[in-house]
């Protein structure tokens, strides 16, 4: 392609005008400056087949060079976050458990508190504003990624903003310095507001309030705020909307609070992403973006040009655990190690801007470690100094840090806290309890039980202090639950799906065509261990403990509609259309996605029977643009594999000589749909014509090719009298 002197400077000019856009961002009636230290690679790509949608990306700290990911539909067995790579390929799927059970997470977040690396997850979402005070964090300890799947309980803590207010919320910051939270609402055509929370495991229960820290500029242009991540030494905080990546620089000691008034910088490198939602640092000059949606989409990774005059140190350790309450801008520590003892700690440290680091090591105790930080350009060097001294006397802590039963930490657990309850499945072996004392020089002496039935069984958990006098005792007491007694389907002779009634759960419902033989129970799916028993109209669900449970089996015949060629549009009152989903006036006679758990199957949601007169083919519409996958049967026999049932109309050939049963069955695993109308269809002559539907009338010549023929009571004969096939 030829590139003209016009053309040439057409780009130039549309490039320097997207270079003023950025540049002239009206923030709160100031123009924004600019950053552009940072370059932006494609480095990989969300995959759909990972996550539906990205909503939240975190990077990992207890196994650097992965991330976190999560998508926002998070009920079931999407209940997940996912590890994956800066190429977007999974590596590990983490389930969630022992949340509140609210969906709509929004953003993810790792950080450090007393020493331990965690995962933050904001259930935070709130489109229709409905939550008010039940916005969520969960928590938990991060385990390190390996492969394969694992499942992780989950400690919360509940909110609510300081105006008593629902807020819609997608943007959830940990900040390694103050340990605390920092969380921006997103707001439409107006301003923003950044809120604060400090971080603490023993809130309970009880719902926090955040405190309000200031607005995010005026709203006049950075508004929907969609992500955002403070880098893991504090000294950056990024937030992001779909059209910028606004910058705040920690500058010294400061709080982040102090730093989130200041203006913040614009990153040039940042170009738009639609849904783009997610944000995540690495180190204090890398981080990661990509977007929400429902395809595969680049992921991409921003990289700083170093300063060479810089001279920070951005981790400590002290014999591999991080130091506690460490700052780039504090200088001085003092540690104080555990009584007895004698072994000399080792200090490590990293640094960022390609400084160099230079470690002396205490060599006595009490003694001394120095980490001397130089600048790359040598202009400029930084002292940090830890001061080593020994406790004088044995540690009297004797609580726990943590609790877990079968390797899963128990949810509420809190070390003030010494009686819990457990309930195991009826099937479960019996339970392991292990945990890890506060004090690493305390001892701890488990007994585990060796029964679990109906009555409570205790396992206790002593915690003995270093100095051997103090101690305490935690007791899980254990119950073992009824076996799970749960129907997953039940299909009847005539091949219908009978579902459990919603209204009424004792009635299980089932319908037949008007003139066949009353239906039994001809196959089913229960949960292990259970077995169903029919006599006449009772079903018994017979659990593996024996317990069991009644229902009311209700069956009903169902007259077929009329044939007739006109449309018949829906409005709820067609006697021939079956389904426990309903009929409401939007989606007119309804179908919900599928559910692996069955339990949307059993409560007859999934599927729609038509109970329709002899025809060679069918039309059916749904009710709004959206295309819905589905499945059809005929009388239980499928017809081929799936079809896309649509606003237009999908058309079916069946070609039955009789009145018969259609089943329309969802076939897709998101999007619930309907069916607005149908339309039925006979070739002339064919024997679908010839018959009546269910034509129970007195004795009545027909004229068909030709020939007369006799119609008595839905049989037909010639006029021999002999009967025709």
């Amino acid at each position: 392609m030829m590139i003209t002197k016009k053309s040439s400077l057409l780009i130039v000019s549309a490039l320097m005008l997207a270079f003023v856009a950025k540049a002239n961002i009206n923030y709160n009636g100031t123009k924004l400056s600019t950053n552009d230290k940072f370059t932006r690679t494609e480095c990989g790509t969300a995959y759909k087949d990972v996550l539906k949608e990205v909503s939240g990306l975190a990077c990992s700290r207890q196994t650097p060079g992965y991330l976190w990911a999560h998508g926002d539909e998070n009920t079931g067995e999407d209940k997940k976050i996912v590890a994956i790579k800066p190429d977007g390929s999974l590596v590990m799927t983490l389930n969630i458990s022992g949340d509140p059970g609210r969906d709509d997470w929004e953003d993810i977040a790792t950080g450090v508190y007393n020493g331990k690396n965690y995962i933050f997850i904001g259930a935070i979402g709130d489109n229709d504003l409905a939550y008010k005070d039940s916005y969520y964090i969960y928590y938990f300890e991060e385990p390190a990624i390996t492969s394969g799947t694992q499942t992780v309980s989950v400690n919360y803590i509940r909110f609510g903003y300081p105006d008593n207010k629902a807020h819609n919320t997608e943007t959830l910051m940990y900040d390694n310095i103050e340990h605390a939270f920092y969380i921006a609402d997103k707001v439409e055509g107006g301003a923003c507001h950044l809120y604060t929370l400090p971080f603490q495991t023993t809130y309970g229960t009880s719902t926090q309030k955040l405190t309000e820290v200031c607005a995010l500029g005026n709203g006049n242009t950075f508004d929907l705020a969609t992500g955002g991540d403070i880098s893991p030494d504090g000294k950056w905080m990024a937030i992001k909307n779909k059209e910028y990546i606004l910058l705040w620089e920690r500058q010294g000691s400061e709080s982040l609070t102090e730093t989130a008034k200041q203006l913040p910088e614009v990153v040039t490198a940042y170009k738009e992403e639609k849904q783009g939602e997610s944000l995540a640092w690495e180190n204090s000059s890398i981080f990661y973006t990509t977007s929400d949606q429902k395809k595969d989409v680049p992921m991409y990774k921003y990289v700083r040009a170093s300063d060479p005059s810089s001279a920070t140190v951005t981790d400590i350790t002290i014999d591999g655990k991080p130091l506690a309450d460490f700052a780039a801008t504090q200088l001085t520590y003092n540690v104080e190690l555990a009584y007895g003892t004698e072994t000399t700690p080792v200090v490590k440290a990293t640094t960022g801007d390609e400084a160099s680091v230079k470690i002396t090591q205490a060599t006595t105790l009490p003694g001394q470690a120095t980490i001397v930080c130089t600048s790359k350009d040598g202009s400029k060097s930084v002292t940090y100094t830890i001061n080593f001294s020994v406790s004088a006397t044995p540690s009297s802590d004797s609580r726990l840090r943590s609790l877990s039963i079968n390797g899963t930490a128990v949810a509420d657990f809190q070390p003030n806290q010494l009686n819990y309850s457990m309930v195991i499945a009826y099937v479960d072996a019996l339970p392991v309890v292990t945990a890890e004392a506060n004090d690493e020089h305390a001892t701890i002496t488990i007994t585990n039980v060796s029964s679990v039935g109906k009555t409570p069984s205790n396992a206790t958990v002593v915690v003995t202090a270093q100095d051997g006098v103090h101690s305490t005792t935690y007791t899980i007491s254990f119950t073992r639950a009824d076996a799970i007694k749960q129907i997953y389907e039940i299909i009847m002779s005539n091949k219908y799906s009978a579902y459990i009634d919603v209204l009424d759960p004792s009635y299980i419902r089932a319908y037949y065509l008007e003139g066949e033989a009353f239906p039994t129970i001809a196959s089913y799916k229960v949960s292990d261990g259970a077995t169903l028993h029919q006599e006449g109209n009772t079903i018994t669900l017979i659990g593996a403990d024996e317990a069991t449970t009644t229902y009311t089996l209700v069956t009903e015949a169902v007259k077929p509609v009329d044939f007739t060629t006109e449309e018949i549009i829906f409005d709820g009152t067609e006697t021939w259309i079956k389904g426990g989903y309903g009929f409401d006036s939007t989606k007119k006679w309804k179908f919900s996605k599928t559910d692996t758990d069955y339990s949307r199957e059993i409560a007859g949601k999934t599927h729609l029977e038509f109970f329709l007169p002899a025809c060679d083919t069918i039309v059916l519409k749904s009710m709004d643009s959206k295309e819905r996958d589905i499945r059809v049967y005929v009388n239980g026999a499928a017809i081929g594999n799936k079809f896309t049932l649509l606003k237009s109309g999908s058309t079916l050939v069946v070609e039955q000589s009789s009145p018969f049963m259609l089943t329309v069955e969802s076939a897709q695993s998101s999007g619930d749909g309907g069916v607005k109308a149908i339309r039925l269809a006979r070739k002339p002559g064919s024997s679908s014509d010839l018959i009546t539907t269910h034509s129970k009338e007195k004795a009545y010549k027909v004229l068909y090719n030709g020939q007369i023929y006799i119609v008595n009571d839905g049989k037909v004969y010639n006029v021999q009298g002999n009967r025709m096939k």
